[in-house]
């Protein structure tokens, strides 16, 4: 059988139909968007070579319905010059397989060339439009087809014994993508290094009474951001030289990008904002004269690439984790000013990509796109306001400006699976989730507000000491800190809990080794009981708090069952304890595919808990990528996709490498600057 690439307009249901056949006859087919390909006219000839112009077009363009064009009377460059401009006009799809090329979907040709015939009769009519009569576009894909992307990208990519998800065969450090993306041409506003004066301490402890959070402005903007997705440290060993970030990212690739949305803000104009965590700049990306409702957000987007560079296929799943931590580190930040964060649900992918200006063309030309991912409205109680989306930008009111950077002119692979499920996740609802949570669990705040020492002193272990043994209060402390409550971070999470960590306890005073479960919500229970092995104990655990819903399933020592789930990594074994992210999967994503994302996101959140957790108490996280997924479900007894493991997490006493030399972040800015209070 055939490796396939296929031309499709996303949501096609014609295309859909067209591809069903061709894998139902046993042919692998690498699915890739027509509509963002970039074409060059030779390229586009080639799959026309046997065919008159006429039919090189799509039929059911608006501009052929019409009558605007006419293909019988347009020449060949004519043609072609027209489908490069507009890629709608092309006709589709486009099949490339061993060196033949084919334009539209002719039942002859198909069966003649891959057999399809033996398998599934191809239907006469299959390449004619599904709405042939429509006078808009095609929908975007059913939720049930966009779920049944999602669901296969996630089988697709993950790592077995024998073989790992696809990604590139070698790697060459010194060819990385630039990790910082800047925008040339854009006016530039310096923010200012003040977290150590601006951040309250830890708790609300010793405040003089008259302190109140600050105002939204230039300097409460700079804090926050330095404390969020600020750098942390420069790190060097020999030749090489690195930035470490307050937000933790899979590989220290940080794919993920932060705009500001400000109106009405001291110091400001009106306008759009990239954040440049090199030097700690705002970026201007667009200026906006429009009357406006006084606010600030921040968006959150993913640049791909960055992330598929090393780990190819998987990096979607990653680069969704990243958001989770960027959004627990946005509420970490705030909570540090007494500001509190909102996610804005209600604003679609759509709007979204419209706000964060990350669909204009023209602004980035050949350099690597970003995925927008979700919006929070930053609230001081300086002045209260109500959760509100902002208003789309007036084209006869704002500018743009500025031109992104390239960060890889030459790479060496494309991963179309990876367009293929961010297209298929995105968001399509215009209101809040339905899906909120209504109750928490009984207990006390666990999550402890960290000093921004702690924040800028986060770092993920590279080894653990094998021999060292935690306390069982602080192994408590930080099961208990994953669960939600109506405080700091799980605050700005208003989904009801779906992950639920499974912890293979290695070293822990007073705690038996063993596999043990933390449920995160009551309801949850009965599931989880229902689809794990029915071996599993499901005993609670002696000296336990009474509010922590942690249960043994089995006893016994799981170092080498752990490290082997982990890719054979050591960090899995010499901690003190290594968990996985259970998630109610399957049911989610089939309600709505955008809660692929959503389940990563939150699996994020409890990974930056961790992390900033563990520092608290002398101890230290790191988050693992490189699991082995059905190894972990199958040893849980799990038969099904009801619920599926995401992100893997281990907490130690780290050994420090001191060959390393750490740098400040910002080291070209003079300190003694930063400290004059602003008037």
């Amino acid at each position: 059988m055939s490796t396939l690439i296929f031309y499709e307009k996303p949501g096609c249901a014609t295309n859909a139909r067209q591809k069903r056949l061709l894998l139902d006859a046993g042919h692998e087919v690498i699915a890739r968007d027509l509509l963002s390909e970039p074409w060059t006219a030779q390229r586009l000839r080639d799959f026309f070579t046997a065919l008159p112009v006429a039919d090189w077009f799509n039929r059911a363009a608006p501009q052929l319905k019409s009558g605007e064009i006419d293909p019988a009377r347009i020449d060949a460059q004519a043609a072609l010059d027209l489908m490069l401009s507009d890629p709608l006009l092309i006709r589709r799809p486009l099949i490339e397989a061993d060196g033949w090329r084919l334009a539209g979907f002719d039942a002859a040709q198909i069966e003649q060339r891959l057999g399809v015939a033996g398998n599934s009769k191809v239907p006469q009519g299959v390449e004619q439009c599904s709405r042939p009569h429509a006078a808009t576009p095609c929908p975007v894909p059913q939720d049930s087809e966009r779920a049944q992307v999602a669901l296969a990208y996630h089988e697709r990519t993950k790592h077995r014994p024998d073989r790992y998800a696809s990604g590139p065969e070698t790697l060459d450090w010194t060819m990385q993508p630039d990790p910082f993306r800047t925008f040339k041409d854009s006016p530039s506003v310096r923010l200012p290094l003040c977290a150590g004066r601006m951040a309250w301490a830890p708790d609300g402890a010793d405040l003089p009474e008259e302190t109140h959070p600050p105002a939204l402005s230039l300097d409460s903007l700079g804090a926050l951001l330095e404390l969020s997705l600020g750098l942390s440290a420069w790190k060097e060993y020999g030749p090489d030289r690195w930035a470490l970030r307050c937000n933790p990212s899979s590989g220290n690739l940080h794919p993920t990008e932060a705009y500001v949305i400000a109106h009405d803000i001291q110091g400001l104009e009106d306008g759009l904002y990239h954040y440049a965590s090199r030097n700690h700049v705002l970026e201007q990306r667009c200026r906006s004269t429009a009357a406006h409702p006084s606010g600030l957000w921040i968006g959150l987007s993913s640049i791909h690439w960055r992330e598929a560079w090393k780990y190819g296929e998987r990096a979607f799943r990653y680069c969704q984790i990243d958001v989770g931590h960027a959004l627990a580190a946005l509420r970490y930040a705030a909570g540090l000013l007494g500001w509190q964060v909102r996610l804005v649900a209600s604003c679609d992918s759509r709007r979204l990509t419209a706000l964060l200006g990350t669909g204009r063309d023209q602004d980035y030309a050949s350099a690597e796109r970003e995925e927008p991912d979700l919006l929070v409205q930053l609230i001081s109680p300086a002045h209260p306001q109500a959760l509100v989306e902002p208003a789309p930008w007036d084209a006869a009111h704002t500018s743009w400006m500025g031109q992104a950077n390239i960060l890889d002119p030459h790479p060496m692979y494309h991963w179309p699976v990876i367009d293929e499920v961010a297209s298929a996740t995105e968001s399509n609802h215009s209101e809040a989730a339905e899906t909120r949570r209504q109750d928490y669990l009984p207990g006390t705040c666990a999550t402890h507000l960290p000093a921004a020492e702690v924040i800028m002193g986060r770092r993920s272990a590279q080894r653990f000491d094998p021999q060292f043994t935690m306390a069982a209060a602080d192994f408590y402390r930080l099961a208990a800190s994953l669960l939600p409550h109506p405080h700091l971070p799980w605050d700005i999470w208003d989904y009801a809990p779906q992950v639920h960590p499974v912890f293979f306890v290695h070293r822990v005073e007073d705690v038996p080794a063993g596999l043990y479960i933390l449920v995160r919500e009551a309801g949850a229970e009965a599931r989880l009981r229902a689809a794990l092995s029915d071996e599993f104990e499901w005993q609670r655990v002696a000296g336990c708090p009474a509010h922590l819903p942690l249960f043994r399933l089995q006893a016994g020592k799981w170092q080498k069952v752990a490290r082997v789930v982990s890719c054979q990594q050591a960090i899995a074994a010499d901690s003190c304890f290594t968990l996985g992210m259970l998630t109610e999967f399957e049911h989610s994503i089939q309600q709505d595919a955008w809660r692929y994302r959503q389940l990563h996101w939150e699996a994020g959140l409890l990974g930056q808990v961790l992390y900033l957790e563990a520092e608290t108490l002398a101890l230290r996280g790191t988050g693992i990528g490189c699991f082995l997924d059905d190894a972990f479900h199958e040893l849980l007894g799990l038969r099904s996709r009801h619920f599926q493991s995401l992100y893997h997490f281990t907490v130690g006493r780290a050994l420090t490498d001191t060959r390393i030399t750490t740098l400040p972040p910002y080291p070209e800015r003079a300190a003694a600057a930063e400290t004059e209070p602003t008037p």
